[in-house]
């Protein structure tokens, strides 16, 4: 499901940190033993390491542009 744009940024965050809290509880270890086509969890663990470095340029020109 889409994030409403006037929102988008906080539900965003929200769910960054519950995938963060089990990944670093170990809750998300064993996505790594799956095999294709069954390892979808893992490809976007992959899919999210990279994307979060865009989203953090992303953010991190925004507010140098128009932040405080």
């Amino acid at each position: 499901m889409a994030n409403m744009t006037y929102c988008a940024a906080e539900n965003t965050r929200n769910a960054m940190n519950q995938l963060l809290d089990l990944i670093e509880s170990g809750n998300k270890n064993d996505v790594f033993e799956e095999e294709a086509p069954y390892n979808t969890e893992a490809m976007a663990i992959e899919d999210i390491s990279y994307l979060a470095k865009e989203l953090s340029n992303a953010c991190t020109n925004l507010i140098d542009k128009y932040g405080n």
